[in-house]
């Protein structure tokens, strides 16, 4: 596995609405309706993370949880990280957005 360029980094950053880099890391924040959305969206999300051997940093407030990714083996973002991004990304708009 490869760190990705900038420019393969920003590719992948268009395909998924909310993500943004910084530091060798992808990051994005939810705010959801409760403190057991916000534990139940962390356990989907860790249950797929140890499916793929890749663990990202969760951060919990109340309501909000905020995802950090980064690939520590390559020193900063690879694919790996962009397969979480995207499965988190599918999760949330499954799962916490209000049918239109």
């Amino acid at each position: 596995m490869n760190k990705l360029s900038i420019k393969e980094i920003e590719n992948n950053l268009s395909l998924i609405e909310g993500w943004s880099e910084d530091s060798n890391q992808l990051k994005i924040s939810y705010k959801l309706n409760s403190f057991m959305d916000v534990m139940s969206f962390a356990n989907l999300i860790s249950d797929k993370s140890e499916q793929i051997k890749h663990h990202p940093k969760i951060i919990i407030d109340y309501n909000v949880i905020e995802f950090n990714l980064t690939t520590h083996d390559v020193g900063g973002i690879s694919k790996l990280d962009f397969q979480l991004a995207t499965f988190i990304h599918e999760t949330y708009n499954e799962l916490f957005t209000p049918d239109l």
